[in-house]
């Protein structure tokens, strides 16, 4: 069972720690986005599959490179990629180039997938801004993007 490194004890008088807010907003956009992406007619999509397909690149991914981005196991990675397959938003191939490596490569409804995801995660972001502020969201971004943008180090070390 998970405290979230919190006590009964500590928690008084002592904000939340940053990691539980960033959890608890990510899990509400991505449980916000998997709710719309199931009213625009994508049913079964979950946000495990969402998850997953955030991982995928443009292209052709191989599985494991997918399980490593993750931190998950193959096992794991591939029920839900079979899964996705399933609902004809990827497919996987077997890599010519290397033995028992899989390729995940988008199709059609896949793309169409990740454009209206990308549509209402605008305006999933929209309404945050309007949530908490205008100001208060271009700061939060800045910040963000300063520590672990993409032209920062991935590790975790903050931008300098």
């Amino acid at each position: 069972m998970s405290t979230k490194f919190t006590t009964s004890d500590a928690q008084e008088g002592l904000p939340e720690p940053l990691t539980v807010l960033l959890e608890a907003a990510s899990q509400s956009v991505l449980q916000t986005l998997a709710a719309r992406l199931r009213a625009r007619g994508y049913g079964a999509i979950t946000e495990p599959h969402l998850v997953l397909f955030g991982n995928l690149d443009c292209g052709a991914t191989h599985a494991a490179q997918i399980a490593q981005r993750m931190q998950m196991s193959r096992q794991a990675i591939s029920k839900t990629l079979r899964e996705l397959q399933g609902l004809g938003f990827l497919r996987l191939e077997d890599d010519p180039d290397r033995r028992n490596q899989k390729l995940v490569v988008m199709m059609e409804r896949g793309i169409q997938l990740a454009l209206d995801a990308r549509s209402e995660l605008r305006s999933i972001e929209a309404e945050s801004s309007d949530r908490i502020g205008t100001d208060a969201m271009a700061a939060l971004r800045v910040a963000l993007e300063k520590a672990w943008g993409t032209g920062s180090s991935q590790t975790g070390k903050t931008a300098k």
